[in-house]
């Protein structure tokens, strides 16, 4: 099977997934969650809840960059939790959890904001510069958090394909 039936096969997933009112809240209510959390990285630790404080720190570039792959990553992340609600509250013994692509949301929050956000929460894990050696300063964590994502929620998409029918 081709890519582009795969991924026309993931989106009509997705599709009926969200036809519920429930699991579209979820994904809603989550995407907001997410964004405000990754938003909050972005901003609020380095330029004092002050946007513009961060556009002249990094740059209009990698601000906005930041914003629109927070916004992207906010959108998959809640997709994804919504499609493993499903497979959980509907389908009860499938496999596969979703893991994957929270890893993936993981992996690109260490990626939004400056160098300096970053420097916080690489901190945590004992690699407080380690964005200042990344090319693009961190920019290509956020690619890679929303591949991994992309990948989870194709993934979790032929899971529920595989088990059952959907219905509405």
């Amino acid at each position: 099977m081709g890519i582009g039936k795969e991924i026309e096969e993931t989106v009509e997933i997705i599709k009926r997934v969200l036809d519920s009112w429930k699991y579209n809240t979820i994904m809603i209510v989550s995407s907001l969650i997410i964004f405000a959390f990754l938003y909050y990285l972005l901003v609020a630790k380095v330029a004092d809840k002050d946007i513009w404080i961060s556009v002249i720190m990094s740059g209009p570039f990698f601000i906005t960059f930041s914003i629109v792959s927070s916004v992207v990553l906010a959108g998959l992340s809640g997709i994804l939790l919504a499609m493993t609600w499903f497979k959980f509250s509907e389908y009860n013994g499938l496999e596969g959890g979703g893991l994957f692509g929270f890893i993936g949301a993981g992996i690109s929050a260490f990626g939004v904001g400056c160098p300096t956000c970053g420097a916080f929460l690489f901190g945590l894990v004992g690699m407080p510069l380690a964005l200042l050696y990344l090319p693009f300063k961190g920019l290509e964590l956020q690619f890679l958090g929303i591949a991994v994502l992309f990948i989870s929620i194709w993934l979790t998409g032929k899971s529920i394909k595989g088990v059952c029918e959907i219905t509405r």
